[in-house]
């Protein structure tokens, strides 16, 4: 039986994701005031959301699925939590919370997550896998950048995972129900 070391990315909580990589541009629901259409959804480019700091009734980001039908209690405080990348395999996020003023250095980052997934930061720790009929390779969720078909399941080598323990979305190893949908 042989052990071998390899990187596990974990999110604390639900396997959901909702945060979104980084093009610049962040969702919310617009709070109109009004009882029949409480929201209008709008994308906004990080510049433009530090002039929703300071609407109260605002939902930044707009929730997975979109605005809601019905007025709900907004959280906007005028800041965002976000995963930021560090580049690092070792420790790939730093979660941090931000004003909106400060969203705009990150506009850059393409690496960074906004906002920051319900269930956090991924992590990275190392963890021992014994090997068995597939040794020395690892099932992976290999991130594709589609919406529709955010993850396809793929078995590698464990021997520098082909280089995607440098893809920060990619789930390593796959979770035992599958590739989030």
């Amino acid at each position: 039986m042989v052990a071998l070391a390899t990187l596990t990315i974990v999110a604390c909580g639900s396997s959901g994701i909702n945060g979104q990589a980084n093009n610049g541009k962040i969702a919310i629901c617009h709070a109109t005031g009004s009882a029949i259409d409480p929201y209008t959804e709008t994308t906004l480019d990080f510049n433009e959301l530090n002039g929703h700091s300071d609407h109260k009734g605002d939902l930044i980001p707009a929730p997975v699925g979109g605005c809601p039908k019905v007025v709900t209690t907004g959280s906007n405080d005028g800041r965002i939590t976000i995963c930021h990348a560090t580049g690092s395999a070792n420790n790939p996020f730093n979660e941090i919370t931000i004003d909106f003023n400060g969203l705009r250095g990150h506009s850059n980052h393409k690496n960074d997550i906004i906002p920051a997934p319900e269930n956090g930061c991924v992590s990275v720790t190392t963890t021992p896998t014994v090997t068995g009929d597939n040794a020395g390779k690892i099932t992976i969720c290999h991130a594709t950048g589609s919406t529709k078909n955010p993850y396809v399941l793929i078995t590698v080598s464990v021997n520098g995972l082909n280089g995607h323990n440098n893809h920060p979305p990619d789930i390593i190893p796959a979770p035992d129900g599958g590739c989030p949908k």
